[in-house]
C-alpha cells in the first residue's frame, strides 16, 4: 500500500513542496528514508517508530520505504517525521478520512509529541501557495504560522491529536495579529548636541534610501547619530513584513511568534564578523546580517577595521539586492536590500580631521588606514559626512526624531506619487531612471559637471549626486533641483578629494 502525504522544505528562506511517499509492503522488517535527505532525515526512522509506540499503535510488520520527492533536491531538517508518521498511520488503518488536503509539518519526540520546527512560516507560505490551505503544525508553531492570511492552522501537540483533527474535523484556529507587539523605541535625535550637518545627512539618507559613511574621532557621535536612523524611517509595509518576517523565522529570531516584523530592522555588525556571518553562507546555507537588515538597516561600526575581503564582498548584494551562494551546485538566494550606515576612524588614532596638532599618525599611516574602504565601495556609498567634535560654545539641541521622521515621511510620499510606486526611493533608481524622471535645468547641469570634473569622481558618484540632490528637493518640498541642492549633495562626497595630505 502507498500512501501520499503532503508537507514542506525549506531552501534558503523559501518553502518547497515535499511528497512523502509512504509505501507499506511485506518483507521481513525494514525502515528506509530515501530522496536526499540529510543526517537528521535519515534519524526520523528512530525517532518515528517509538513515537507510534508510545501513542498507542503497533508498529506494523513489514517493508516500510519512504520517498521525500522530488528526489533530486536536497533536503534538511526534522520538519518531517510528522508527514511520515502520518503515511504510517494511514496505511495501517489508524486514519480513516483522507488526507489529501492537509499539509503536515512538525519533528516528533519519542513519546508522540510533536516539537516546534524552524522556518514554519515560510513552508506556509509555499503551502498556500499550491493551494493547500489546511495546515496541522506544532502548537508552539501555530501563531506564526496563523500570520499567513487565507491558511487554515490546526495546532498540535502530540500525534493522537492530529489523528482527532483529521478523522473528527475539528475546526482549526486561523486567528492573526498583523501588528508589532514589541515595545522597543529608538533613542530621539534631540539628544545630539551639535551634529547639525550629520544629523542633516543623516535625514537625508532616510529620506531617499542613501548609503552613509560617517567618518570621525571616537565620541564625536557618529554611533549616536547612526542608532537613531532607524527611529526616522517609515514602517515596513505588510509586504515588506512579509519579506522581512521569513528571514527570522528560518533562524529562529522572532521575539514575538504572533506578530510581523513591522518595525525597520536595525543591525550592528562589528570587525570580528565573518564573512559567513555577514554574507551568509555555512555548509547548509543560512541568512547573513545583510538579509537580517533587509528593508532596514545595516549599521557596520569601525567600518576601516574590517577585513578588506569582507567590505568587498558588499559590492555585489549592494548593487542586486539579494545574495546567492552556491554550494555543491546548488543555488541559495537571499535578500539584501537594506540601508548601509557605516562609521568610521578616518585614522589610526581617529584624531585626523580634528587637525595635526591632535592627530598622532603619519600621513602614510593615514592614507594606508583609509585605503582599506575601496574606491568601489566608496562609489557604492551616497554620503561621506565629516563628523568633528563638537564645540562647548555650540550645544544647540538637534529636532526631535517626531520633526526629523514627519519631514522624511513627506519626502517619501513625494517620491512614492512621482514614480507611482513603481520605484519607492531615489536611491534605488538606475541611470535610465534617472534620464526618465530628472531634468536638470543648463545651469544646474555645468555646475555639476564642472565640479565632477575637478574632484575627478567616477560616473556613479556623478549620478548619486543628482539623486542626493533630488531627495534634498523632496524634503523641502519643491519639485525641481535647484543650485543649492546640487551644491549640497557634493559637499556629501568629502572623500573623494580629501587627502590626510591637506590636513
Amino acid at each position: 500500500m502507498i500512501v501520499h502525504v503532503n508537507t514542506f522544505g525549506l531552501s534558503g528562506i523559501k518553502g518547497f513542496f515535499v511528497n512523502a511517499e509512504v509505501n507499506l509492503s511485506k518483507g521481513l522488517p525494514y525502515f528506509d528514508i530515501i530522496g536526499m535527505g540529510n543526517t537528521a532525515v535519515k534519524e526520523s526512522a528512530d525517532r518515528i517508530k517509538p513515537a507510534i509506540e508510545n501513542s498507542g499503535f503497533s508498529f506494523p510488520l513489514g517493508r516500510i520505504t519512504v520517498n521525500l520527492a522530488p528526489a533530486s533536491i536536497k533536503k534538511e531538517g526534522a520538519q518531517f517525521d510528522l508527514a511520515i508518521a502520518v503515511g504510517i498511520l494511514k496505511c495501517i488503518g489508524a486514519i480513516s478520512n483522507s488526507i489529501n488536503d492537509f499539509t503536515f509539518i512538525g519533528e516528533l519526540s519519542l513519546d508522540g509529541h510533536i516539537r516546534p520546527v524552524k522556518g514554519i512560516l515560510p513552508m506556509i507560505q509555499a503551502s498556500l501557495a499550491r493551494g493547500i490551505i489546511k495546515c496541522i503544525v506544532p502548537i508552539e508553531n501555530a501563531r506564526e504560522a496563523a500570520l499567513v492570511e487565507k491558511c487554515e492552522i490546526f495546532p498540535s501537540a502530540t500525534l493522537n491529536e492530529v489523528i482527532n483533527i483529521i478523522n473528527q474535523h475539528k475546526n482549526s484556529w486561523t486567528s492573526f495579529d498583523l501588528t508589532n507587539t514589541s515595545i522597543d523605541s529608538y533613542p530621539d535625535f534631540s539628544d545630539i548636541k551639535g551634529q547639525h550637518e550629520a544629523v542633516r545627512a543623516a535625514e537625508i539618507s532616510a529620506a531617499g534610501g542613501h548609503n552613509i559613511l560617517f567618518l570621525g574621532a571616537a565620541g564625536c557621535g557618529k554611533t549616536m547619530i547612526a542608532s537613531r536612523i532607524p527611529g526616522i524611517m517609515p514602517e515596513l509595509t505588510d509586504d515588506e513584513a512579509m519579506e522581512v518576517t521569513p528571514v527570522y523565522s528560518v533562524l529562529g529570531l522572532l521575539k514575538d511568534s504572533a506578530s510581523l516584523i513591522k518595525k525597520v530592522p536595525f543591525r550592528t555588525v562589528y570587525p570580528d564578523v565573518t564573512k559567513a556571518g555577514l554574507i551568509g553562507g555555512g555548509t547548509h546555507p543560512l541568512p547573513g546580517e545583510i538579509s537580517l537588515a533587509h528593508k532596514g538597516i545595516l549599521f557596520l561600526d569601525e567600518f576601516a577595521e574590517f577585513d578588506r575581503n569582507i567590505i568587498q564582498s558588499l559590492r555585489q548584494p549592494i548593487e542586486s539586492r539579494r545574495v546567492l551562494i552556491s554550494r555543491c551546485g546548488d543555488f541559495v538566494e537571499f535578500p539584501s536590500d537594506f540601508l548601509l550606515v557605516a562609521a568610521s576612524n578616518p585614522c589610526k588614532c581617529g584624531k585626523l580631521l580634528e587637525g595635526s596638532n591632535y592627530c598622532t599618525c603619519t600621513t602614510l599611516q593615514a592614507k594606508q588606514y583609509l585605503s582599506k574602504i575601496s574606491k568601489p565601495i566608496l562609489d557604492r556609498i551616497d554620503l561621506h559626512v565629516p563628523v568633528r567634535q563638537v564645540s562647548f560654545y555650540d550645544l544647540e539641541s538637534s529636532d526631535s526624531t517626531y520633526k526629523i521622521k514627519s519631514r522624511v515621511l513627506e519626502a517619501r510620499e513625494r517620491q512614492k506619487c512621482r514614480y507611482k510606486n513603481l520605484i519607492i526611493i531615489n536611491g534605488r533608481l538606475t541611470n535610465s531612471d534617472i534620464n526618465k524622471y530628472f531634468h536638470l535645468s543648463n545651469e544646474c547641469e555645468m555646475m555639476l559637471k564642472d565640479a565632477a570634473q575637478k574632484k575627478y569622481i567616477s560616473m556613479r558618484a556623478f549620478n548619486k549626486c543628482i539623486k542626493i540632490a533630488r531627495t534634498i528637493a523632496d524634503l523641502d518640498g519643491r519639485d525641481n533641483i535647484n543650485k543649492d541642492d546640487i551644491a549640497e549633495a557634493l559637499q556629501y562626497r568629502f572623500l573623494d578629494t580629501f587627502s590626510p595630505d591637506a590636513v
